[in-house]
């Protein structure tokens, strides 16, 4: 890490106070559910692979709908059981 990268801002400290203090309450709500910061992390990995996105996004939607085939499967298989 150079000095530069020390002394950088990063860009939530930066701008009004009004705006950084909206942030800060905006980082404290998201914290307290859980799957809001998992959803916030994957959009910024994401928006970091937004050059494959086209080769990304058709897999990711193949995968879900495997694996939601998969579990919608064991539920009904397990309902079954149960009514048996």
């Amino acid at each position: 890490m150079s000095k530069h990268d020390l002394n950088e801002a990063k860009p939530e400290q930066t701008g009004p106070f009004w705006k950084r203090q909206v942030s800060s309450i905006i980082e404290a709500q998201i914290t307290r559910f859980p799957l809001l910061v998992q959803l916030r992390t994957v959009w910024h990995q994401l928006q970091g692979e937004r050059e494959i996105w086209p080769y990304l996004i058709p897999l990711l939607v193949i995968v879900f709908l495997g694996s939601y085939r998969t579990e919608r499967k064991k539920l009904r298989v397990q309902s079954k059981e149960d009514l048996s």
